[in-house]
């Protein structure tokens, strides 16, 4: 598959699509800025595993992982970086949930806009688990449990990490700041932070 260039109007298209969906901003960098590293896709299930691991589609190790996304990173020349901005107290409090769900509505939601621009084998990444954030009251993953096809397969995408994105490097890639806030910043009312995910165009 040849490598597709992303034209002006494409460029707009999109990153008005991303803005109206709700990011904060967003960035088309060249796919090839995109670091993969496989030992930031085995800390899911490292020292410390994450408790959602095993539990949704969408995570490890349900997922295709770094070597796969680097064979859909070599077919892509483009991507773009989504970034929501929320204050750090935000982040750390039962809110974080909502904005995790609306950070995979809008690559979702992107990410249907580039299919009708004419990408139509890109694929978005989010943040968090699909489970944790979309079924949270069911008992099990209907795609794993019951291979049925997933109850929120309009919105629900997989995250990054599962991938071995190098979510830090991306944003530098961007020209934002690489750091969230700590969380012993919580109680600052002027500190904010933020999540990102990433829509690669193929």
């Amino acid at each position: 598959m040849e490598n597709i260039i992303i034209s002006e109007h494409q460029h707009s298209q999109l990153t008005q699509e991303a803005i109206k969906l709700g990011a904060s901003a967003c960035v088309v960098i060249t796919s090839g800025e995109i670091q993969v590293k496989d030992d930031l896709a085995a800390l899911c299930n490292g020292e410390y595993p994450c408790p959602n691991y095993g539990l949704g589609a969408s995570c490890p190790p349900n997922v295709e992982g770094p070597a796969e996304f680097r064979k859909w990173q070599s077919r892509s020349r483009y991507s773009l970086v989504v970034k929501i901005e929320l204050p750090i107290s935000v982040m750390f409090s039962d809110e974080r949930k909502d904005v995790m769900r609306l950070l995979h509505h809008i690559v979702a939601g992107v990410e249907q806009k580039a299919v009708e621009n004419g990408f139509e084998q890109s694929k978005a990444f989010a943040g968090g688990s699909c489970k944790d954030l979309f079924c949270e009251d069911q008992e099990n993953c209907c795609v794993l449990a019951e291979n049925e096809p997933c109850r929120h397969i309009a919105s629900a995408r997989p995250s990054m990490s599962g991938f071995g994105i190098d979510v830090t490097q991306l944003m530098l890639s961007c020209g934002w700041p690489g750091q969230k806030a700590e969380k012993s910043n919580a109680s600052d009312t002027e500190s904010t932070s933020w999540v990102a995910g990433l829509i690669l165009l193929a």
